[in-house]
């Protein structure tokens, strides 16, 4: 049954924080919802790590690396914690972050991975201040600083010439921007579908040439009775 043929699906590589590891729930649903819009073309990979800020993912790249194989494009979507107050474990410098965007960025880079920066999202601080008091979560973020972090996020990929989601301003000019999320930090489903709305034809771009434009391998009523000899005349007219 051996034919030493084998379909290879590209990658899209979601890297950041809490709003990435939520990314395929109910609320939370742009990954999923990008996952959706890509079937058959692509695999979506996540993996979104919830409290960590830039310096903590820019360690991890190393520990990460095996899940690259294949990757052609890479959303990187950190600063939500990185904008913490100063006596907060999460907080980090905004130069420092600055500096962790462009060397994740070019870590990425150099495996042939096309990155895309999205900016943290507004926040809504009297929403997530009562959700932190009912949960006994410390309270460490003002919109000020998300708003600087968020600035310096897209000037730092504008200096790259990496494309940038500019997520913050979108939300902000939203009517009723604070119903985009559903805790005052993380996305309800509107705000899910604003950011998807956002990045998917982005990411459409990106990949021309590496990610197809039809699905993967043959309709079902263009198969053969032996469906191997479809297969195989597939996969000698696609291999690269």
């Amino acid at each position: 049954m051996a034919t030493g043929r084998v379909v290879k699906w590209p990658k899209i590589f979601l890297y950041g924080d809490s709003l990435t590891q939520f990314s395929f729930s109910a609320e939370g649903c742009w990954g999923a919802l990008v996952a959706d819009h890509f079937q058959r073309r692509a695999d979506v990979v996540v993996r979104g790590f919830s409290g960590y800020n830039s310096r903590q993912c820019r360690a991890l790249l190393p520990y990460v690396a095996s899940d690259l194989n294949g990757v052609v494009a890479a959303t990187i979507f950190l600063g939500a914690n990185d904008a913490s107050e100063d006596n907060s474990q999460q907080a980090i410098p905004l130069q420092e972050y600055a500096q962790n965007l462009k060397d994740i960025v070019a870590h990425f880079q150099q495996l042939d991975v096309s990155p895309i920066v999205i900016t943290p999202p507004v926040l809504d601080g009297e929403s997530w201040q009562r959700y932190c008091g009912e949960t006994g979560k410390p309270y460490s973020k003002e919109e000020e600083l998300t708003t600087k972090y968020a600035h310096t996020c897209a000037n730092t990929a504008a200096s790259l010439k990496v494309p940038c989601i500019d997520l913050h301003t979108a939300m902000i000019n939203q009517d009723d921007w604070k119903g985009l999320l559903c805790d005052g930090l993380h996305f309800s489903r509107r705000g899910s579908e604003l950011l998807a709305s956002l990045l998917i034809p982005t990411m459409e771009q990106l990949v021309v040439g590496r990610v197809p434009s039809h699905p993967l391998l043959p309709p079902w009523d263009t198969i053969h009775h032996d469906p191997a000899t479809t297969f195989t005349q597939w996969c000698t007219q696609h291999s690269p």
